[in-house]
């Protein structure tokens, strides 16, 4: 079913509608989208990470620090002592010798100071491993093989470590725990080691200086990275608050149009797929809106940019005033708008929402005090009708809308039969091009009686396509992809030539023919479109008279310049011109007067209505007496019954065509027809075998 609305008034009639800001989007990224609580928390673990890790990391290296530097002190006040009290009494003595009782008088004294500093156990050595002096007599002249650290000191080195009290060698000096052992190399008179004295001292106090330390230390770090954190955190707090406002705002803007503040074709794709997911499961039926804007390119190229702007930026309150609750509007390019109904019912349902479309958006506008006037277009597409995806269904109703503004209408549903961007078709073009080069396009034939003499003087040729699979297809299911891609130039030179070669024929075998030839828009564009007519006249031997051209209004008024220029060559050459369709386009009489051409055609839609409404019938008379009076001449089209034939000669028509008469036939279907009755000797009697 056809449904489509001429350009005039549109009903009044009131429904409820739907208004406020657009909806948001209903995805965000997960940055956006996070409650900023949540992220601040975030931020609080992931950021304490690092700052507890660089803390530890200063707490290690710090401690290894301070052990050394508590070790190096004890080890030099251990050196020292030993240098000031013991190598004054050893320095000239011979210690490969049993000391003196004078100096073991000295070094007793000596141990006695060292013990009240603290030291716990002391060792003289000689060179040669062998102990000269002890606190413990048992040792005393006792050599034993030298340790590393024995070996070292009497290199000139003074060695140290932490050891277990046991290597004290006296059990009593368990309750010491650890111990600092320390090595101090002493110098002889001759300036060269001359032997190594060996003290223990208790670890504990350097233990508890470095812990003391040591926690001092943690506590400075711990504030340090505290503070470092809480200095950070409302720094973040802030760069938070901005990179999710700006991610909000960049979400908003990937998914609406900038100028109008409307969805975009993204966001309305995806809210189109969430709502036939809806209607697939409730059994309901959604519709799709295009809506174009008239003559905003005018205005935008008239009146400069910032005018068309800001008339769109009033538009889109006027539509969301005339959609419903739940419906979706949405600016898909420079002044096309995509409407999504929810729920709409079925095709009345949508066609009122066009309606209410239409009349928000024709009332004037003022913009900057410039008072503008719009109209709107509308391709209408349903859910599951005519498409079962969102992608597919935006398409439709834009073959849709592209069909009513080539038609001049208000607004147009989507047909399957009018859409040369469909799969079918597309794949019917190398199917054509296939069927030209084997002969399947053939030419039917329907004749036009002259009421005047009764004889059938001419007749249209109509091609037909005899697919090898679908049949005898007609020319509305494959000429509409031949326009489309330019295979119309092959297909109407094919059309053409036999028809103008079945005419010769006629001609040869006693019949008075001509024929006629219909042309498209885009063959009109054709630069040599004359020069191919004058030689396949010539190659068939043909008279330019015998040949009838047809063209439509829409055809020569696409462009009407170039129409008048080309059909003045063919007319020169002898071609009768006739205009097809007459009365269904936009054709002025001051174009009429200026084409060149020889009859009109007038359209089957009038035709067919003659007899039942008085309007298609004054408008079917007058078109007749404008023939007369512009020596035209005029075929009525579409003659299918008596009582329409009997008005048309009423009227003084001169030529009919119509299933009336007789059906398109083939070529040799027509000669039998045409001998089957023979030429009558009046017109009485012409016309009265019709009745």
């Amino acid at each position: 079913m056809r449904l489509k609305a001429p350009r005039g008034p549109l009903s009044s009639q009131t429904v409820p509608t739907a208004g406020g800001p657009a909806a948001r989007p209903q995805r965000f990224s997960a940055f956006a989208g996070r409650a900023r609580p949540s992220l601040l928390a975030t931020f609080a673990i992931v950021s304490l990470i690092p700052l507890a890790t660089l803390g530890f990391g200063l707490f290690y290296f710090l401690e290894g620090q301070i052990r050394s530097r508590a070790l190096d002190g004890t080890r030099n006040a251990a050196t020292l002592v030993a240098r000031s009290s013991v190598e004054p009494i050893v320095v000239h003595a011979d210690l490969r010798a049993p000391l003196a009782a004078r100096l073991r008088q000295d070094l007793a004294a000596s141990r006695k100071q060292l013990h009240a500093a603290g030291v716990v156990r002391i060792k003289l050595w000689n060179l040669d491993g062998k102990v000269v002096y002890s606190d413990r007599r048992d040792l005393v002249g006792r050599t034993f093989r030298p340790s590393d650290e024995l070996l070292k000191a009497a290199d000139g080195r003074i060695v140290s470590e932490v050891s277990d009290a046991e290597k004290a060698e006296n059990v009593d000096d368990h309750g010491y725990g650890k111990l600092l052992e320390v090595y101090v190399p002493l110098r002889s008179s001759r300036g060269r080691v001359g032997s190594v004295f060996e003290m223990y001292m208790p670890y504990a106090p350097v233990a508890a200086a470095i812990a003391n330390d040591l926690r001092t230390l943690a506590l400075i770090l711990l504030a340090g990275v505290a503070f470092l954190w809480a200095a950070l955190f409302p720094v973040v707090a802030r760069a938070s608050k901005r990179l999710r406002r700006h991610a909000a705002e960049a979400e908003y803007l990937a998914l609406h149009d900038r100028l109008t503040g409307l969805p975009n074709r993204a966001l309305y794709l995806d809210r189109g797929r969430q709502a036939l997911l809806a209607a697939t499961r409730r059994g309901d039926r959604v519709g799709v809106l295009v809506v174009d804007l008239d003559r905003f390119k005018e205005i935008n190229d008239t009146l400069g940019h910032r005018y068309g702007d800001e008339l769109l930026r009033q538009v889109e309150p006027r539509l969301r005033s005339a959609l419903r609750v739940g419906d979706t509007v949405a600016r898909l390019g420079a002044d096309e708008f995509g409407v999504l109904l929810s729920d709409v019912g079925g095709t009345d349902g949508a066609i009122d929402v066009v309606n209410r479309v239409r009349q928000a958006v024709e009332k004037p506008f003022v913009v900057d005090d410039v008072p503008v006037a719009i109209e709107a277009t509308v391709g209408v597409a349903l859910f599951p009708d005519h498409a079962e995806n969102i992608d597919d269904l935006l398409q439709k109703a834009g073959v849709a809308l592209h069909t009513a503004k080539a038609a001049r209408l208000d607004w147009q549903l989507y047909e399957p039969r009018v859409d040369e961007h469909s799969r079918p078709r597309l794949t019917l073009l190398p199917e054509l091009r296939e069927a030209l080069s084997a002969r399947q396009l053939i030419l039917y034939y329907q004749p036009q009686l002259d009421l005047a003499t009764g004889t059938v003087a001419n007749v249209e040729a109509l091609v037909r396509w005899r697919h090898p699979t679908r049949g005898l297809l007609p020319p509305v299911e494959f000429l509409p992809v031949a326009e489309q891609t330019g295979f119309i130039h092959s297909l109407t030179r094919y059309v053409l030539d036999e028809a103008l070669q079945q005419c010769k024929s006629w001609q040869s075998a006693g019949f008075d023919l001509g024929v006629a030839v219909n042309l498209s828009a885009r063959s009109l564009g054709t630069n040599d479109l004359a020069k191919q007519v004058h030689q396949l006249l010539e190659e068939r031997n043909v008279m330019a008279s015998s040949l009838t051209l047809e063209l439509t209004e829409s055809a020569i008024m696409s462009d009407p310049f170039r129409a008048v220029t080309v059909l003045t060559e063919l007319r020169a050459m002898g071609v009768r011109l006739s205009i097809d369709d007459f009365g269904t386009g936009y054709s002025s009489l001051a174009y009429l007067k200026r084409l060149p051409v020889t009859e009109i055609k007038i359209d089957r839609s009038f035709i067919s209505n003659v007899t039942s409404d008085e309007d298609d019938a004054a408008i079917v008379l007058s078109t007749i007496q404008l023939a007369e009076s512009l020596r035209l001449g005029v075929v009525a089209e579409g003659v299918e019954t008596a009582a329409t034939f009997e008005a048309l000669i009423g009227f003084g028509c001169r030529r009919v065509q119509g299933f009336f008469l007789a059906r398109p036939l083939p070529a040799k279907e027509l000669e039998q027809w045409l001998r089957d009755r023979p030429l009558p000797e009046g017109r009485r009697e012409a016309v009265g075998q019709w009745r």
